[in-house]
């Protein structure tokens, strides 16, 4: 497999162990994040994590643009809702 070179992103893009904004109640499974982030599959997305647990893009969760395409990903739907008392953070490069 040949190597792919990526452009290096500054530090200072990176958001890490974000606190995603929504209602955790057993049924909301839609978040979102304070900044809108890069989403460049398969390597370079928000990375989502459930109670410390890394999910996986498209098997735990997808993201999306609230704004309509061209806004900005800012939004992570989950397609299994968190309950009371779980936590829903995100590891991402700001826009």
């Amino acid at each position: 497999m040949p190597l792919v070179r990526r452009k290096a992103l500054p530090a200072a893009d990176a958001r890490e162990g974000v606190l995603l904004a929504g209602v955790v109640d057993g049924v909301n499974l839609t978040f979102t994040t304070p900044d809108a982030f890069i989403h460049a599959p398969p390597g370079l997305s928000a990375r989502v994590h459930l109670n410390g647990q890394r999910l996986l893009l498209t098997d735990d969760y997808t993201v999306a643009e609230s704004g309509g395409p061209g806004t900005g990903f800012d939004t992570v739907v989950l397609l299994h809702a968190p309950v009371a008392g779980d936590k829903v953070f995100a590891d991402y490069f700001v826009v």
